[in-house]
């Protein structure tokens, strides 16, 4: 790094191309206008890519509290069906109780 920041090392490599359409008229030689987008497009690659990442973490978030949700409610289902079958067999124990008290009476 030099000052904090990341040097590029380039090579240079002639490739051969083939001329450019007549219809296409550059103003500033087409290495300099590459040069200079080259830089801006790997920064919006590269921002693009967080971009991304931080969109599927937020949809894994959503994801997992959709799911604890679900298991929640199931949950208090559950358990409100358990305490109800319990407070209906402890009323029904009660009640069998007073029915053989009043038959013991008699």
């Amino acid at each position: 790094t030099k000052e904090g920041r990341l040097t590029v090392e380039r090579e240079m490599v002639r490739t051969p191309t083939p001329d450019f359409s007549p219809v296409l008229l550059f103003e500033q030689d087409p290495v300099q206008i590459l040069d200079a987008l080259l830089p801006l497009y790997l920064n919006s690659q590269i921002l693009r890519a967080l971009q991304e990442s931080l969109a599927s973490e937020l949809a894994n978030r959503m994801n997992a509290m959709s799911n604890a949700s679900d298991n929640a409610k199931e949950l208090k289902r559950s358990l409100s069906v358990t305490y109800n079958r319990q407070r209906q067999a402890k009323i029904t124990g009660e009640i069998l109780e007073i029915v053989a008290g009043a038959n013991a009476l008699e």
